[in-house]
């Protein structure tokens, strides 16, 4: 018995069960957004500029949708919640939604401005007299403004994060992508192209999803047309940490960005296969990691703020065994059932059979990094948690160096999937450094029960890889979506049955964690 993860699981953990089901819709939603992307584009010149412009500020919405430019607010943020009450907290964030408004702005005039520089730089491959290029570049104009958005967004889900309302921020996804779809379906006979209409929506999703926190802003109190200092000491803190915040806690993030710059150069479909795989890959992680981490930190940084270290660890140990005891069976599910998910989601109007097969193996590499991405997500926050920036720094460093180097040889044999691999064994170099430094934060007997739960899984995970697989066998090419769907279902269905009736029958602390993670009070 893992007596650690056997207690019962606080607030913590149920509130990110609420999280998680507003992840839940976003993400369905997010892979019908998908979908209707692959209806229109396929794998094409135009899907891979489409893809390509929105890698930009796709990733800035992970650096702050995903909390992780709030690793550095929140903190801040709540120790001037803590210390000086509602007002001086409050003050400190007027000062960052002014700081972050004039900068935005600036860098979309340049980003605008210099859009042919930005292209040239992201997706060298590209020739600069192409159709190809030219798509980009217009791309990259109309969702340049989606950076103001995403970044005022970030402050505000800090500060309702820090004030224990989750529920705004988790939704706002939501919001995007129905915006998104919205644009797709009704602008694309008016802006004559379905790329450009896409777009367009990604700049009125991120209006409406801005838009959307502010009643909930104002009901906490906070009032936007007082006063604000531009340079507020808080704000200057929270910026001194932002960099080594950004560069540590989203390798993933910048990984596949460095992979998407790669695949430009390789052949055409490369960079949309790797959005494709990618986006199935984020599910699990989303649902799971990122909930519980969005959650975890406020508890963290409340817990260390005053001197309970001893509680902010125990937090952390059952939140990752937690998070281990789902992605890791997660993982070689999704492994299992790549190329049934990948047709049932997306085979449809230009995204044909080989569209299917290359994305699915694409799926598969990226799915062996899957419980790396998660449990280095979760050991960044704790790092954040107590005021170490520099470790996430180093160690994402490493992982993105790695990946520089592995992306291209990788890629130069194994094309896309290659670089997948890349991006998943530099997950595993992050995490596996960070958890040699956790020590520091850590009891010995904390970090051996984690490992003891994440082997006990992956076991157990193995052995459910076998009907699972099996299952997906069952899915041929000559069967209607309805059937896919049915045979999908049952395999997962199937799973979880011998995934949890294995657990219980070997170790019962498998079932223990399942009520503890359901017990109320």
């Amino acid at each position: 018995m893992i007596k650690t993860l056997s207690k019962p699981l606080s607030k913590l953990v149920k509130t990110a069960g609420s999280v998680g089901g507003f992840t839940l819709v976003s993400r369905i939603l997010g892979v019908v957004r998908d979908a209707m992307i692959a209806l229109l584009l396929g794998v094409s010149p135009a899907s891979d500029a489409f893809f390509v412009a929105f890698r930009i500020p796709n990733l800035l919405r992970k650096f702050f949708s995903d909390g992780m430019l709030t690793l550095s607010f929140v903190p801040v943020f709540t120790a001037y919640l803590t210390q000086g009450g509602r007002d001086r907290a409050f003050a400190m964030a007027r000062s960052c939604f002014l700081l972050l408004s004039v900068t935005g702005v600036a860098t979309v005039v340049v980003g605008m401005a210099f859009a042919p520089l930005v292209v040239r730089m992201v997706a060298p491959g590209f020739a600069p007299d192409s159709y190809t290029f030219s798509l980009t570049v217009m791309l990259t104009r109309i969702m340049m403004p989606y950076i103001v958005c995403v970044s005022l967004m970030a402050v505000a889900m800090g500060v309702l994060n820090s004030l224990g309302h989750f529920a705004a921020p988790a939704a706002a996804p939501i919001v995007l992508n129905l915006v998104i779809l919205f644009g797709a379906y009704t602008l694309s006979g008016v802006m004559g192209s379905p790329a450009l209409a896409i777009a367009m929506g990604v700049v009125l999703g991120g209006m409406a999803q801005l838009a959307l926190q502010v009643p909930f802003l104002l009901q906490q109190g906070f009032g936007f047309f007082k006063k604000a200092e531009l340079l507020h000491p808080g704000t200057l803190e929270a910026g001194k940490r932002m960099l080594p915040s950004l560069v540590g806690a989203a390798g993933f993030q910048i990984n596949v960005f460095v992979a998407t710059v790669i695949a430009s150069t390789l052949s055409s479909g490369s960079i949309s296969y790797l959005y494709y795989a990618e986006r199935l890959v984020q599910f699990p992680m989303a649902l799971f990691a990122v909930s519980v981490s969005t959650v975890l930190l406020p508890e963290l940084s409340r817990k260390t703020g005053s001197n309970d270290s001893l509680g902010a660890s125990e937090a952390f140990a059952r939140a990752l065994g937690a998070v281990f005891f789902i992605t890791i069976p997660a993982m070689v599910g999704l492994a299992a059932l790549g190329e049934p998910v990948v047709s049932l989601l997306f085979q449809q109007g230009a995204f044909d059979l080989s569209c299917v097969r290359e994305t699915a193996l694409t799926l598969f590499c990226f799915c062996l990094g899957l419980w790396a991405f998660s449990g280095t997500r979760l050991l960044v926050t704790l790092f954040h948690g107590f005021g170490d920036v520099a470790t996430p720094l180093l160690a994402g460093i490493a992982a993105i160096g790695f990946n520089l180097v592995g992306g291209c040889f990788l890629g130069s044999i194994w094309g896309h999937w290659g670089l997948a691999l890349s991006i998943s064994a530099a997950a595993a170099i992050n995490f596996f450094i960070l958890l040699a430094r956790a020590s520091a934060y850590l009891d010995v007997l904390l970090i051996k029960n984690i490992a003891l739960l994440a082997c006990r899984s992956l076991f157990v995970s193995a052995i459910m890889y076998f009907p699972v697989s099996y299952g997906a066998s069952l899915v041929t090419v000559e069967l209607t979506k309805a059937e896919v769907l049915a045979r999908v279902a049952g395999s997962v269905i199937l799973g979880i049955v011998v995934y949890v009736g294995t657990f219980i029958l070997i170790w019962g602390a498998g079932f223990q964690l399942l009520r503890d993670m359901n017990k109320r009070g």
